[in-house]
């Protein structure tokens, strides 16, 4: 019997905890002691008037993942459409956005590639380094400037972090061979002095793929590279400074990630180098002024066959933000700031274009009574790409009692079209091949309006149950559509497509309305000293529609309703996890490489750990994909089935 045939109440008995397995210091950070980051007031988590969901840094290598990516993919209310092994690459969708309407930020600055919002995941940090990830859901492009539309994934990194200093050193190394060639690295470490904290990592996933299934002549290889050093450095006891260099590296076949021609045989070859530094200067405990500056170059080299001419671009994004946030009393507080950023980029398929954007935004945290916060967001955006634009934010959050806070959100969102989706093939040499996404440089910037009202409830030491109602009320939503040639050329001028073909045009569809409901039910349970529970579980449904009725491409594929979650025990010498999700959405046959995407799918990953040496050395299994389902997110992109792997995992912690 298939396992995607079981209904969803099956996998929430199954997967009725999620593990966050962290050490016992870590279970004691309920979410009102938490403070998250990327509100840019230092908020605590049941201040922000959002859900939020943080994941300790020291929780990671105890998740059975490969990737940062695939560890998103555990995570509650949230959809990873995933293409290829071990995060080659992955598109993220909250509350069903597409994936250019999440923003990806790195200790509060852009990630996200101005090229094509399918690099969003391409995340240049190694797990070694980061302090916790933040996932704040619902709009926040008043607090974050443009894409932050369905939510803001920020990554905290423990040298650029403004918490409190400590002295340790650690090194943690997960060393995994498996079916297939595959060889998986995640080696890092960690230092901090009175001074000086440094940090730094690898993270390895190379495999020779396997066979796709037919018409697929190629295998799903990838050779994934990411390097990342980083330190801070305490000049004065008010004034600090850090830097951070990253090389990301990726190489992959890259069959039917973006076509479903059945002549297919792409290849993909991406780097990012990304580079940041901070200078932050707090007089008082009150007080704190930062200048940030990040620059990344990257570069992607796209073949569609071995005898075509490749795509190849060249991108340089450089971005400056200058914010002071002042603590006037107990119940008062803001952050004023200004941005400015420079996209570029240089295409043999797109053309050489570049953008600047500026902003100055105001961000204001009241407390009033006890237990009521107020945060309202105000941020005045110009853009090259769309005009001036003003962008509020209101949050609400109540406190009542010791158990119970409501919350609620209403804010307006706007993303401008990326460079692939203005200018892809528009330069292309030749006649474009059929089935081709295809640019439209007369496209305009999406606009939403964004509501939420929702409520977290902790009736137990440990356990917490959040629930959230969300609406969106987009225009001009961005998406391909499948469009006959003829109509093409006629929209966009082009001369370089055939008007008997049929090719998926960059359009604005209006009156996109998106409505849904978000669950996490999250629990940590330490029994004794050596044995503990972690976990929590997310349930996500999603309606789309659009008043046009298009059968678009990215729309299509999010999933109406999604199941979450990665149940963990420690015991003694064994640690055990196993993540699970659940995701049904509409079925979409593609024909052309006879494939069905299926309406729904089971996959299920896990790991078992044997201390070999207590708390220091563990011999350790995976197996992703238990099951062995088969089934594709995207387009006819094959997922990997059942893949056995084993090695070590060494943490020395001082």
């Amino acid at each position: 019997m298939r396992l995607s045939r079981y209904s969803p109440s099956l996998l929430l008995a199954f997967i009725s905890v999620n593990a966050l397995a962290q050490t016992a210091a870590d279970s004691a950070r309920s979410l009102r002691e938490v403070t998250v980051f990327a509100s840019r007031l230092s908020q605590p988590g049941n201040q922000t008037g959002h859900a939020v969901t943080v994941i300790s840094g020291a929780s990671v290598a105890r998740y059975p993942v490969n990737s940062l990516d695939d560890l998103l993919r555990c995570l509650p209310a949230l959809e990873i459409q995933s293409r290829g092994s071990f995060g080659a690459q992955a598109d993220v969708s909250m509350r069903g956005s597409t994936f250019n309407q999440v923003l990806f930020l790195l200790d509060g600055m852009r990630l996200n590639d101005p090229l094509t919002g399918h690099f969003g995941a391409y995340l240049p940090i190694t797990p070694s380094e980061i302090e916790q990830i933040e996932i704040i859901r619902g709009a926040g492009a008043a607090l974050y400037g443009p894409d932050a539309v369905g939510g803001v994934i920020n990554i905290v990194t423990k040298t650029f972090a403004a918490s409190e200093h400590r002295r340790e050193a650690e090194l943690a190394s997960t060393t995994l061979r498996g079916e297939w060639n595959l060889w998986h690295t995640n080696t890092g470490g960690f230092l901090a002095t009175d001074k000086l904290r440094l940090g730094g990592g690898l993270l390895l996933n190379t495999t020779d793929g396997q066979l796709r299934d037919y018409p697929g002549t190629s295998r799903s290889d990838v050779n994934l590279k990411t390097y990342s050093l980083s330190a801070a450095y305490d000049l004065t006891p008010r004034l600090n400074v850090a830097a951070r260099a990253s090389l990301d590296r990726r190489d992959y076949s890259a069959q039917y990630f973006y076509t479903t021609a059945i002549g297919d045989l792409s290849r993909e070859t991406t780097n990012k180098d990304w580079y940041q530094g901070q200078l932050r200067y707090q007089p008082t405990e009150r007080a704190r002024t930062e200048a940030q500056v990040s620059t990344s170059r990257g570069t992607d080299y796209y073949l569609y066959t071995p005898t075509s001419v490749a795509s190849d671009h060249l991108t340089h994004y450089t971005n400056v933000l200058l914010s002071h946030q002042q603590q006037f009393s107990d119940k008062l507080r803001a952050t004023l700031g200004t941005q400015a950023d420079h996209r570029a980029v240089l295409s043999n398929d797109r053309g050489n274009h570049d953008q600047w954007h500026y902003a100055v935004f105001g961000v204001v945290a009241l407390t009033p009574t006890a237990g009521l916060a107020l945060t309202g967001g105000l941020r005045l955006d110009h853009d090259q790409a769309y005009g001036t634009e003003v962008v509020p934010q209101l949050n609400v959050s109540q406190q009542l009692g010791t158990e119970l806070t409501v919350r609620g959100a209403v804010g307006r969102a706007i993303r401008a079209p990326d460079f692939t989706e203005r200018y892809n093939a528009n330069g292309r040499p030749g006649v474009v091949p059929n089935g081709f996404n295809v640019g439209n440089a007369a496209l305009q910037a999406e606009r939403t309006m964004n509501y939420e009202l929702g409520a977290d409830y902790r009736p137990l030491p440990g356990l917490t149950a959040k629930v959230t109602g969300f609406l969106r009320k987009g225009s001009n939503q961005i998406d391909y559509v499948p469009t006959p040639g003829a109509q093409v050329i006629e929209a966009s001028g082009l001369a370089n497509l055939n008007p008997a073909a049929t090719y998926r045009f960059a359009q604005n569809l209006f009156d996109v309305t998106t409505r849904g409901l978000e669950t996490e039910l999250t629990y940590q349970r330490q029994f004794t000293a050596k044995t503990r529970l972690d976990g929590s579980v997310g349930y996500t449904l999603v309606k789309v529609s659009n008043a046009e009725n298009l059968a678009s491409q990215y729309l299509a594929n999010i999933a109406r309703q999604v199941v979450s979650g990665t149940l963990s025990l420690t015991a003694n010498r064994f640690n055990g996890s196993l993540s699970g999700l659940w995701k049904q959405r509409d079925a979409n046959a593609v024909a052309a490489i006879n494939r069905v995407q299926n309406a729904e799918y089971v996959v299920f990953n896990a790991r078992l750990e044997v201390a070999l040496l207590p708390q220091r050395l563990w011999l350790t299994g995976q197996v992703q994909n238990l099951f062995n389902e088969h089934y594709a997110d995207l387009l006819g992109a094959q997922m990997p089935t059942r893949w056995l792997m084993g090695g070590l995992r060494l943490a020395l912690r001082k």
